[in-house]
């Protein structure tokens, strides 16, 4: 058999959280989730060049823009690539898989930047190695990779923008009608570990939840105000108070003015805004800009063909 080369771009996009709540904890230790995730148009690339070499052990190299992030198998698109091989016959990974990942989804942001690019790769290899996988059971692989990678496998490979998360957040329901608004994500100059937040949440109170049902029917109905009302994360309880420059950012982003909602995506440290037109957000984000954060601005969904967002 001889040589053959494919190549392969894809997009792998970035998740926020529209409410979080928790409802429970499971055996294990791990906590129960209720959450609706919502896809934003800011992504990373992912180029993948594939070398079908007969009877060679694959071989796996990545790459990325950032020279901090890892290329070996703590990255989660070298991890994909692993499990997607271990899953089917050695014939189908034999051979050169080369990984590059152009950064711009901040990192340890809660965004999904990490578990978008593992999605990506296992969409990828599922169409480079003719595996003929749906996307259902491309989910079901992925949740092996983190929680949010099941999200992040049905967005990029379905028409679907936004889900209901349950279980620890790998349970999804699609829903028909994700939000339409444009996004300001911000973010100051550090991260805070998902893990952390789970340990110390429970010794938090927690003032407030959200009713995602409500805010399903809101976003079904195109009612603005039961959607706004009920985007709520309870995550705030901890880090706002352990962190008080997440805190100090939302009041500031709130100053800026325009934002119809202002919230903490997911354990944070990303605060998000949400604008009704471009140029709210635009303007929003060079000020968050100015004031030292780190910070995009979107729109949630697909990425709209003549739609201007930020990239850089």
């Amino acid at each position: 058999m001889s040589k053959e080369c494919r190549e392969l771009n894809l997009r792998s996009y970035a998740k926020i959280n529209l409410c979080f709540d928790i409802t429970g904890i499971r055996d294990d230790g791990y906590h129960l989730v209720e959450t609706v995730m919502q896809q934003v148009s800011l992504c990373d690339d992912i180029k993948m060049v594939w070398e079908s070499v007969p009877g060679q052990e694959l071989q796996i190299q990545v790459t990325n823009s950032k020279p901090y992030l890892p290329t070996d198998n703590r990255n989660l698109a070298y991890k994909a690539a692993v499990i997607m091989a271990e899953n089917f016959p050695p014939e189908k990974s034999q051979g050169n898989l080369r990984i590059h990942i152009n950064k711009r989804i901040p990192v340890a942001a809660g965004l999904g930047g990490g578990s978008g690019n593992g999605a990506a790769v296992m969409i990828g290899l599922n169409r480079l190695w003719r595996l003929g996988m749906d996307t259902k059971k491309l989910c079901s692989m992925g949740a092996a990779l983190g929680a949010d990678v099941p999200f992040c496998i049905l967005v990029q490979n379905s028409r679907y923008t936004c889900a209901l998360g349950s279980g620890i957040g790998d349970v999804l329901t699609p829903l028909k009608r994700g939000l339409n608004k444009y996004v300001v994500l911000a973010k100051p100059a550090f991260g805070v570990s998902t893990r952390e937040v789970f340990k110390e949440i429970d010794k938090y109170p927690i003032e407030e939840r959200p009713e995602t049902g409500k805010l399903e029917e809101g976003l079904l109905e195109g009612d603005m105000k039961k959607v706004y009302n009920n985007m709520i994360n309870v995550l705030e309880s901890y880090t706002l108070k352990r962190y008080p420059e997440v805190q100090a950012l939302k009041e500031r982003m709130a100053k800026a003015g325009a934002s119809q909602k202002i919230l903490m995506s997911g354990s944070g440290p990303t605060v998000m805004g949400f604008y009704n037109q471009y140029r709210q957000a635009r303007a929003v984000c060079l000020e968050m800009r100015h004031q030292g954060y780190e910070a995009y601005w979107a729109h949630t969904g697909k990425e709209i063909k003549g739609e201007r967002h930020d990239k850089l």
